[in-house]
């Protein structure tokens, strides 16, 4: 395999793999990011969950460019929450297409 580095944005793309982390390339490829992000996902996202109450519901949006680490981080906070609770990790594109979705298209996905 040739490993020549990359000398324009194309090439670098090109060479990039942006699918979210998972298994042992979590641990081998994660940077945690937390401090130039000024906060940390899992801590926000495990505070919500561990104050609200059994019956309550949460929504919280998670935004950014394509291969920031959004799904990446969702997988870790997963990871984290699959050990006291049931967790359902839906990949919405891979079911419908985004941009012809409708929201009773979310609900049979989730009944799915």
């Amino acid at each position: 395999m040739n490993h020549q580095r990359a000398n324009t944005l194309k090439a670098a793309f090109q060479v990039c793999n942006v699918e979210p982390l998972e298994g042992a390339d979590m641990e081998r490829y994660y940077v945690d990011l937390s401090a130039v992000r000024k906060t940390s996902a899992i801590d926000s996202v495990s505070t919500i969950l561990d104050f609200q109450e059994p019956a309550d519901f949460s929504t919280i949006l998670f935004t950014g460019h394509r291969g920031c680490g959004k799904s990446t981080e969702l997988k870790r906070i997963q990871n984290q929450w699959e050990k006291q609770y049931h967790v359902i990790y839906l990949e919405v594109n891979e079911e419908t297409d985004i941009n012809d979705a409708r929201y009773t298209d979310l609900y049979l996905i989730v009944i799915k």
